[in-house]
């Protein structure tokens, strides 16, 4: 039977229809999960292996997947009320939070970090790509093992408009876009550095399958920015990033980002990135069309509606039916719901999900 590694490997360069639920791709909000286990998920498993996902990684240095600071900043509690609290977050942010189902809510953000030129130059201070707590304690003994794996491991390669936001906050960034627009270069620069530098290191020692970039850069009707901008002042970062990656022979480089991303896929694609999640349905992206437009040049996954596994088994089966069957025929495809799976999911219909594109294969 072939290992985990070599299916995702066919599955990704076009050359087998086969199924695979990559582990890292399968998202759960904590209250679904919570509800779950009232409902006959075992308390004492992990969820992965009780639904059967497939064994997938990211290698564990800081170059986004966590923390991305070093240091990050102390949490402090600022205010706090009976429902809420005012806090002071690692990245430096000071924002409003619910107590209780936080992951229900948005937290509501009151200052960002970086606000000019002075605030992030201090900050970047904390995006020192040499530092060595971005490598694990026992990076060495990390290495050797990963040498012999049968699972897909990826690394993650950052982000130019999504940390700027998280910094900066979307309203502030542009009027930065319009007002001081070398700023925004001048911290892409830094980024493409830290990045790069981060990395490097890793790439010499390690033969990756996957390399994964996060923006979320879309809302429900189209780009954040416009494709100009991303033209002028992503592109050239996102080019060298991939070269350095096509150089160590990872040529499945996936991007993740919420929204509506139709205008922004024909950029990604230029750039050498070949792979979109999680491609959400109430934001327009249709999987199906996605395929037919960009046939075998776009690795998809995601797609499947999570509002539809609220509702019931016909709706659940319209819904896999419509989209599942088609996009394994193609290849280049790995289910998923569209994102988190949501609280209001009876815990039957998402086993009845899965046994359904499970039948399919």
């Amino acid at each position: 039977m072939a290992s985990g590694r070599e299916r995702f490997l066919k599955i990704a360069h076009f050359e087998s229809n086969d199924l695979m639920f990559p582990s890292l791709w399968q998202w759960f909000f904590t209250e679904a999960l919570d509800r779950w286990k009232k409902e006959g998920l075992p308390a004492d498993v992990h969820p992965s292996e009780y639904f059967g996902f497939d064994r997938m990684e990211i290698v564990p240095i800081n170059s986004g997947w966590r923390e991305l600071l070093v240091p990050t900043f102390d949490v402090e509690t600022l205010e706090e009320n009976a429902t809420h609290k005012v806090i002071m977050d690692r990245d430096g942010a000071k924002k409003r939070v619910r107590k209780e189902h936080r992951l229900l809510s948005m937290d509501q953000w009151l200052e960002y970090p970086v606000k000019d030129r002075k605030t992030w130059r201090e900050y970047k201070k904390r995006l020192n790509p040499h530092s060595p707590a971005r490598y694990p304690l026992w990076w060495k003994e990390e290495k050797e093992r990963y040498k012999e794996r049968s699972y897909p491991l990826g690394i993650t390669v950052g982000s130019f408009f999504g940390w700027m936001r998280n910094w900066i906050g979307l309203e502030n960034l542009s009027y930065i876009m319009s007002d001081d627009p070398s700023l925004i270069e001048e911290i892409n620069e830094h980024l493409e550095y830290f990045i790069i530098e981060t990395i490097k290191p890793v790439l010499e020692d390690i033969d990756f399958d996957f390399a994964h970039f996060w923006e979320d850069m879309a809302y429900k009707t189209g780009s954040l920015v416009s494709p100009s901008f991303v033209k002028k002042y992503m592109v050239p970062h996102y080019k060298r990033i991939v070269e350095l990656l096509h150089s160590k022979g990872i040529d499945i480089i996936t991007l993740d980002s919420d929204g509506n991303i139709w205008e922004l896929i024909p950029i990604w694609l230029d750039c050498g990135i070949n792979g979109v999640l999680p491609s959400e349905v109430a934001a327009g992206m249709d999987i199906v069309k996605m395929r037919k437009k960009f046939g075998k040049n776009l690795i998809i996954a995601g797609g499947i509606d999570k509002r539809v596994l609220s509702r019931g088994k016909i709706d659940i089966e319209k819904e896999v039916m419509s989209k599942v069957p088609y996009l394994l025929s193609t290849s280049g495809y790995f289910p998923c719901i569209d994102h988190s799976v949501p609280p209001d999911v009876p815990f039957n219909n998402y086993l009845y999900y899965l046994e359904l594109i499970r039948k399919l294969a």
